[in-house]
């Protein structure tokens, strides 16, 4: 049974269809990437999930909770988190007070060590989020959506604008928290992150789903690499 399935979801802005009779299903315990070229429909697709805005049709169902849409409060309760291509943190309260307001959120859990050692926080557990490192804020955004405890992450972009070695490094806490059984929705343009983690791949391009698989089934094929990849990219993800 998938957790989550998404049904006919269209979204239209005045007069932009920005999503287009979208449908298909992320099943528990994988890593499901998004992609496709920009203004595809990717991130507007996410806000729908996460409940930020209502689609203009089709319906939805998480976790055997039929009925969607949802608001945002709803979506969490029902176990969804997600994160933001712009960081999205309390920059003027300390790492710890971020952490602290996640637990609040989130029912009263406590950010667990696991959390804080997997993310690499515990060294700045004190320091205000406006002084930390670019990098450092990304998993701090991280963090606040695990605290809350979801049983599907949303991300979006989460390599953005990250050296090459805190790339690595997201990669590497991605896969910690899948193998305790996170399901994970991954939108990300960097093609070699994205393939190396997920185990199906939907492809978007002008609000529709143009094609589904797996990461090698998506860079042989010829739809695919002529509207998003490019042959020189579907060589390099590999």
């Amino acid at each position: 049974m998938s957790l989550l399935s998404l049904h006919g979801i269209s979204q239209q802005f005045g007069g932009l269809k920005a999503l287009d009779d979208v449908s298909f299903d992320v099943q528990p315990s994988t890593i499901h990437g998004l992609i496709g070229p920009n203004g595809a429909g990717k991130t507007t697709l996410i806000n729908v999930i996460s409940g930020l805005v209502p689609p203009t049709a089709g319906r939805m169902s998480f976790d055997g909770h039929e009925g969607g849409p949802w608001g945002i409060t709803h979506a969490v309760r029902l176990g969804i988190a997600r994160t933001f291509q712009q960081t999205r943190v309390f920059m003027g309260l300390t790492v710890r007070e971020n952490l602290r307001i996640a637990r609040v959120a989130g029912a009263g859990y406590e950010a667990s060590d696991d959390l804080i050692d997997a993310l690499g926080l515990g060294p700045s557990l004190d320091q205000v989020a406006n002084a930390l490192p670019y990098a450092t804020l990304r998993r701090l955004a991280m963090a606040l959506a695990l605290g809350l405890r979801p049983k599907l992450l949303l991300l979006d972009e989460p390599a953005v604008g990250l050296a090459p070695e805190e790339i690595t490094r997201m990669a590497d806490v991605i896969r910690h928290f899948h193998s305790q059984g996170l399901t994970v929705l991954l939108v990300e343009h960097n093609m070699r992150f994205l393939m190396s983690l997920a185990t199906r791949v939907s492809v978007m391009e002008r609000g529709r789903i143009l094609y589904e698989g797996t990461p090698q089934e998506c860079q042989a094929n010829p739809q695919v690499i002529d509207a998003y990849l490019g042959r020189g990219i579907a060589h390099a993800a590999h």
